[in-house]
């Protein structure tokens, strides 16, 4: 391991992704403009099609964007936006093969029962931030997040299960104060578009952080998903031993 972090559970890695972001603010305005993006998107039709899929494009930008500011806090390097996104765009035609596989993956597994997907999105979700802290390529980050998130599921899932709670609570709030009528569905999407654009890059920031905790030395790579932490909260502050691992 190399320039790892203090491994903690879900409340400790969300708590340290809310302090990054209040640290780049800009990033919510990045997430919020692409928002607005998906937005237009959805109102016009044969045109919101284009917009949908540059909205993909500019959601793979700015994800790992957000995982490379998440490393220089992680480390207590100078944030330069700058020198991130020139970082990610050497690094987009990896990203999009990691969604494009990822995407495939999740929805074969969405096909078995459900389960399986949830599975293969939680196994794979720490390439992204692989394929740009790295510098892997798409096979590359794909490797890593299956061996390093082996043993920091529970971890992973309740990050992701904590940024559904919310939208869906935004669901649940819209509707009573809409109803489920065309004029629920545009402030569904404009709530959403403003609590993603807080949301989103707090769950990025933690799937980086969570990798950086656990990332693998270039020689022991095959053997990082063997260190387990599966708690909430982490109460032990160390790394625990290889043989602890969490089994699926």
């Amino acid at each position: 391991m190399s320039e790892t972090l203090r491994r903690k559970g879900v409340v400790g890695t969300l708590g340290d992704a809310i302090a990054w972001l209040r640290r780049n603010p800009v990033l919510i305005v990045i997430f919020f403009l692409h928002g607005l993006l998906e937005l237009l998107g959805e109102l016009l039709g044969s045109v919101g099609s284009l917009l949908g899929l540059l909205g993909f494009f500019v959601l793979l930008y700015i994800d790992g964007l957000v995982h490379v500011v998440g490393k220089r806090e992680a480390t207590g390097e100078t944030v330069d936006l700058g020198r991130a996104s020139s970082t990610v765009l050497g690094r987009f035609l990896s990203l999009i093969g990691i969604a494009i596989v990822y995407g495939l993956a999740v929805v074969v597994g969405f096909v078995f029962l459900i389960l399986p997907g949830v599975y293969l999105a939680v196994r794979l979700s720490l390439a992204f931030p692989a394929c740009v802290i790295d510098e892997q390529n798409t096979f590359e980050s794909l490797s890593t997040s299956w061996s390093v998130a082996k043993g920091n599921l529970f971890k992973l899932l309740g990050i992701s299960l904590a940024s559904f709670l919310v939208v869906a609570g935004a669901g649940i709030v819209t509707v009573l104060f809409t109803g489920v009528s065309d004029e629920f569905y545009l402030a569904f999407l404009a709530v959403t578009a403003v609590l993603t654009a807080v949301v989103s890059p707090i769950v990025q920031f933690a799937y980086a952080r969570v990798y950086l905790e656990n990332r693998p030395d270039s020689d022991s790579a095959s053997t990082a998903g063997d260190r387990r932490d599966d708690s909430w909260e982490s109460t032990d502050g160390g790394s625990r031993s290889e043989s602890e691992g969490v089994h699926w």
